[in-house]
């Protein structure tokens, strides 16, 4: 028993170092011919914008990871909250929140200080998170309550209709 199982085990061994030395072959092989497609030589003499977009945006930073709040791929089937609800919140900064995968209060509600660090030196606003108090909004509008701020911008919106 135990000899047919040391030949099995030398049997495996001897197809693993031969599959290894195919597929550096093959691999050795095939390197050289590798040319970049032309959409990966236009991305990379593109604008900087242009590039970007292509890129998940938490990459783009050199900002710690750890500190990054939880993000969603996607909004919710109810569909994303206003966020320009938040005091301190314009249309770009909700935009550049959404495309990093922050959709509902509750996400911002839940942040702590390292989260609102991480927020604010990825989106390049430095004490704005803070100042503004947005997870105090935030956890005012996740519980279905309003805000001053957060009625003006419903009055804005429903003078505009």
């Amino acid at each position: 028993m135990i000899e047919i199982a040391s030949l099995i085990v030398v049997n495996l061994l001897i197809a693993a170092i031969i599959g290894m030395i195919i597929g550096y072959l093959i691999g050795k092989n095939s390197g050289s011919s590798y040319k970049p497609s032309k959409k990966l030589d236009s991305l990379n003499n593109s604008d900087s914008n242009k590039s970007k977009s292509s890129v998940n945006p938490i990459f783009r930073k050199n900002s710690n990871v750890d500190n990054k709040p939880l993000i969603l791929s996607s909004p919710r089937p109810s569909g994303k909250d206003k966020l320009i609800k938040i005091k301190g919140i314009d249309l770009k900064i909700e935009k550049g929140l959404n495309n990093l995968g922050i959709f509902h209060f509750n996400q911002i509600a839940s942040w702590s200080n390292n989260n609102c660090d991480w927020i604010e030196e990825f989106l390049s606003l430095p004490g704005y998170v803070k100042n503004n108090q947005w997870i105090e909004q935030a956890q005012v509008l996740e519980q279905g309550k309003e805000t001053a701020y957060s009625k003006e911008v419903e009055n804005k919106d429903e003078e505009a209709k």
